[in-house]
């Protein structure tokens, strides 16, 4: 799999940032907007609430969604207050891919009617593959992506591949506009075409979810909740 370097990115784009262990790599904070009213997301999984920070030493908007089993707040349905300098939101069933979907695309249009640009670090996608199958978090990676695409957002998704075979790794890859390795150049062996066309294969064995509508316009929430509801 081709890698390159956060300088060599001319954002906005969706990036793979491939990387061993849970420790945050050099290259996540390279792959943001660095604009002082840039509104950052961060997607992250968690059993408790995250820390807040001082509001005083925020730039500018600042949204936290964490996705956790074991939140204090999973019976609150309640919309993010967008009037906050910090916004937060829950998805309490990591397997939801809908409401996580429904959840980043509020998030990236309520910003993007202000004018504001994004920066999205997921973190990541190795949470989502212990809880629902590759397939579906291919699909709903690919959905993702072109939702974040159509706000020109600047979006990373972290990505251990100690944990899956290369093909996975690679297939996933195809998704994004490019791939940062972050001391993995042993962990990074190429998979062939045919490996990741097998792969893919075997995944439409099963019934798939149309994703084309998505490519060129705009995906709203209700677009996110029906390709990923099923």
């Amino acid at each position: 799999m081709d890698t390159t370097t956060p300088a060599a990115i001319d954002p906005p784009a969706n990036v793979l940032l491939v990387h061993t262990g849970r420790a945050a790599p050099n290259g996540c904070e390279e792959l943001c907007y660095d604009d002082s009213d840039t509104a950052h997301l961060a997607v992250t999984f968690a059993d408790e609430e995250p820390n807040c920070p001082d509001e005083g030493a925020i730039d500018g908007p600042l949204g936290q969604l964490t996705i956790g089993d074991m939140l204090p707040d999973a019976g609150d349905e309640s919309e993010p207050d967008f009037t906050q300098p910090v916004v937060t939101d829950a998805v309490t069933d990591p397997a939801d891919l809908s409401a996580i979907g429904v959840s980043i695309s509020r998030f990236c249009k309520h910003w993007d009617d202000a004018g504001e640009e994004i920066t999205v670090c997921f973190d990541g996608l190795d949470p989502l593959l212990r809880h629902t199958s590759p397939k579906a978090v291919f699909q709903f990676t690919h959905v993702l992506a072109n939702r974040l695409s159509s706000v020109d957002a600047y979006a990373h998704f972290h990505f251990d591949p100690t944990r899956h075979e290369d093909r996975v790794v690679s297939t996933f890859g195809t998704i994004f506009d490019a791939v940062v390795a972050d001391d993995t150049d042993e962990s990074l062996s190429e998979a062939t075409d045919e490996d990741v066309a097998a792969l893919l294969a075997e995944w439409d064995e099963e019934e798939t979810v149309d994703t084309g509508s998505t490519g060129d316009t705009e995906a709203t929430d209700e677009d996110i909740a029906r390709l990923l509801g099923n």
